[in-house]
């Protein structure tokens, strides 16, 4: 079975999901999609409803994340509300569901059915190259929020993982003065080697009032009503930790200080090249899938 054989069915999504669909139907998938609306590309079958054509597929492409936060399948496009379980009792077990930000309770569904789940968040290839598009608008909303330029600002970093590398990057690149906060010893000594100021979490209360913009990848509350008590009332946060984030947003409030959670942000600032990078980890999975014999003929 040849890549230009296997059909592929998007439910739901934004931007990064038509411009993978685009791509998919170049390369010649076939592709069919559910919860769009105004498709331009005749080479993609859209569909109103669940029936039970959609379903026959070799791969199930749900959104990243899969669910919003009202608990539905995360449709951007149309307004129509469409359970997982909706989804979860037509799919063939011959079939594959690849998604964002998979919980227990696709993973409970798709162990009873005996489904192959394949979490777009936990490939490699795709937290890395995210992390560019991630960091780029996370830049672009301090700008927005903020009446100083970057440059020549006092900035902080709390966390130096993939985002973390890739914003302190082009925050110094652009001519900030970059602190980064870790925890180990060894991204310390790197983020020293790298040019910027390194902090240890234990240390970071020392550091918060000087800092004028404060950008969090840490998906765990770090700056707490104590830490955020320190904080220069005229700093701006951006939190990017997947929500509820890594800010006491609440004690923000309270304390005039701006602070805004940004999810989702390569989808919203740069939709072409999250959905480009979406499409090549989607494909990457599919490969894999076939030499692992994972993805199997239809039905009749």
């Amino acid at each position: 079975m040849s890549d230009r054989q296997l059909i592929l069915t998007f439910i739901g999504g934004d931007a990064r999901q038509v411009e993978a669909m685009n791509m998919a139907s170049k390369d010649g998938f076939i592709v069919k999609a559910i919860g769009f609306k105004d498709i331009t590309n005749a080479n993609i079958k859209l569909h109103k409803d669940l029936d039970e054509e959609c379903f026959v597929c070799h791969a199930l492409i749900l959104p990243i994340p899969y669910k919003n936060r009202h608990g539905y399948i995360n449709i951007t496009y149309d307004s129509q509300s469409i359970t997982l379980e909706q989804v979860m009792e037509k799919v063939d077990p011959s079939t594959i569901i690849i998604l964002g930000k998979a919980d227990n309770d696709i993973r409970q569904l798709a162990e009873k059915k005996n489904l192959h789940l394949f979490d777009i968040l936990e490939e490699e290839t795709f937290a890395i190259l995210n992390a560019i598009p991630t960091a780029e608008g996370a830049i672009q909303r301090a700008m927005e929020k903020t009446d100083i330029t970057l440059h020549g600002a006092n900035v902080l970093v709390l966390g130096y993982g993939r985002i973390g590398k890739c914003l302190a990057r082009m925050l110094k690149g652009i001519g900030s003065r970059v602190t980064v906060e870790a925890r180990k010893p060894e991204d310390l000594a790197w983020i020293y080697e790298n040019g910027y100021n390194g902090v240890h979490i234990d240390e970071l209360d020392s550091i918060l009032g000087s800092q004028q913009v404060i950008f969090n990848t840490i998906p765990y509350l770090v700056l707490t009503r104590e830490r955020l008590e320190k904080v220069n009332k005229e700093a701006v946060i951006i939190d990017l930790a997947s929500a509820p984030g890594g800010t006491d947003f609440e004690a923000a409030k309270e304390l005039g200080i701006r602070a805004y959670l940004e999810l989702g942000l390569p989808g919203i600032v740069a939709p072409k090249t999250a959905g480009r990078i979406v499409y090549s980890v989607i494909k990457e999975v599919l490969e894999r899938a076939q030499k692992l014999g994972i993805i199997r003929g239809l039905k009749a």
